[in-house]
This record gives structure tokens, C-alpha cells and sequence, in this order.
């Protein structure tokens, strides 16, 4: 069972603090930056995964989800290696699983798959419209729609690049 945590009661223009939400007492521990970590340069992909988990995160994952998902992770990654155990093998599970299974309610959705996808990301980068072109590709060519999930990953990695472009100073 999930217990929400007490957060300390903050003034409307401070941000949070990790003390506020995590019990803590001295120094704010100081964690090593992830390889590949972004920080300020946009959204990255993990995160465009992370959203989509969000945005459609009931639906069941399907074969254009699974291409999808191992080519945002190929680009994470910056080639077109995938791990063995990582989100494209996940979703492709969840896929053949899902084959198998008569009723929705049963079935391996995007948010089993996609949850926490920036922290199951050995590497991370900003998405570009490039990442966001291929993504939507692998999703099409594999898919029985004529376009992209709304909502979905290909949909999402393009608003993440779209967001990233201008955002740029």
C-alpha cells in the first residue's frame, strides 16, 4: 500500500527543497549526474517516454508502441543498439504477451512498460526532430493505423522536439 508522504508547508514563491519531501536531516546529499544527463538543454527522450506513459498509459502496448519504444531507446543511446533487458525488449514482451490475451483488462499497458523511463535509460539526450522522424517511422511500419497513436510515442517525441527547437535561445 502507497502512504503519501507530508510535505512541509512552502510559501507560493519557494521552490521545494529535497528536505521538504524526502526526511532528511544535514546536508542535501549530492548525487553523481547520470551518463548522458541533459540537464538544461530540453526534453529528453526518457522524459518524452515518461510522458507518454502519462498521456496513454492504459492502452495496451501493440506492435507499432514496441518499434516505437526500441527506436526512442536506440536514439538515447545514440545508435541502433538496444539492450537486452531494456525498454524495447519490455514493450516487445508486453506485445507478445498482449497476443496471447483475449481481454484489455488483462493485457501489459504503456504505463507497465514506460514508467520511469528516463531512470531505465542507460543513456539520455534532448530529442531532436530527427529522433522524433525516426520514432514516428518505426511506430508507422509497424502499426495497422495510417498515422501515429495520439498521444502515443511518436506523438509525443515530436512535441517534445517541437518544444525543444523553440526553446532554444
Amino acid at each position: 500500500m502507497n502512504q503519501r508522504q507530508a510535505i512541509r508547508p512552502q510559501a507560493a514563491d519557494q521552490a521545494v527543497d529535497y528536505g521538504d519531501v524526502f526526511g532528511v536531516t544535514g546536508a542535501t546529499p549530492s548525487f553523481p549526474t547520470p551518463t548522458g544527463a541533459v540537464g538544461e538543454s530540453g526534453i529528453t527522450i526518457g522524459e518524452a517516454l515518461e510522458a507518454t506513459a502519462i498521456s496513454v498509459g492504459d492502452k495496451p502496448v501493440d506492435r507499432g508502441d514496441a518499434a516505437a519504444i526500441r527506436a526512442a531507446e536506440a536514439r538515447a543511446a545514440g545508435g541502433n543498439v538496444t539492450q537486452r533487458s531494456g525498454l524495447g525488449a519490455k514493450a516487445q514482451a508486453a506485445v507478445n504477451f498482449n497476443d496471447r490475451v483475449a481481454y484489455d483488462y488483462n493485457k501489459i499497458t504503456i504505463s507497465d512498460v514506460l514508467s520511469d523511463a528516463s531512470g531505465k535509460l542507460p543513456h539520455d539526450k534532448a530529442v531532436t526532430s530527427e529522433d522524433a522522424d525516426g520514432v514516428r517511422g518505426a511506430e508507422l511500419s509497424n502499426s495497422t493505423e495510417a498515422m501515429p497513436t495520439p498521444g502515443g510515442v511518436a506523438d509525443t517525441m515530436a512535441t517534445a522536439a517541437r518544444v525543444n527547437r523553440d526553446d532554444k535561445p
